[in-house]
């Protein structure tokens, strides 16, 4: 794939969401996440912004001074399970009813 079409700010983002995974019960501040990504605090802080912005963040409701990964997220991850899943059990009938399927 091309080079042209990558985004250094939506590589950022992505990133960032990669960096917070594991951090649900304790979140990170700002500075934690700007050296976990090798970006300044202002950059670390603009992608924050903008994750919480579309719900993949949120502050920390005992610390407002943290985030963690927020509940787009989670409804992401049970959208894609759910679609796995139906899919699934209709591959599982579709071999029931008519055989083997290759």
């Amino acid at each position: 794939m091309s080079d042209q079409y990558i985004s250094t700010t939506m590589q950022r983002g992505l990133s960032a969401i990669k960096a917070l995974s594991g951090y649900e019960a304790d979140g990170l501040r700002p500075g934690e996440l700007a050296k976990r990504l090798n970006i300044t605090q202002s950059q670390a802080t603009a992608v924050i912004k903008n994750l919480i912005q579309a719900g993949f963040a949120e502050h920390c409701p005992w610390d407002q001074n943290k985030v963690r990964l927020g509940p787009a997220l989670i409804t992401l991850a049970n959208s894609a399970q759910l679609a796995i899943t139906q899919r699934s059990q209709q591959l599982e009938q579709d071999r029931r009813n008519y055989g083997a399927i290759a």
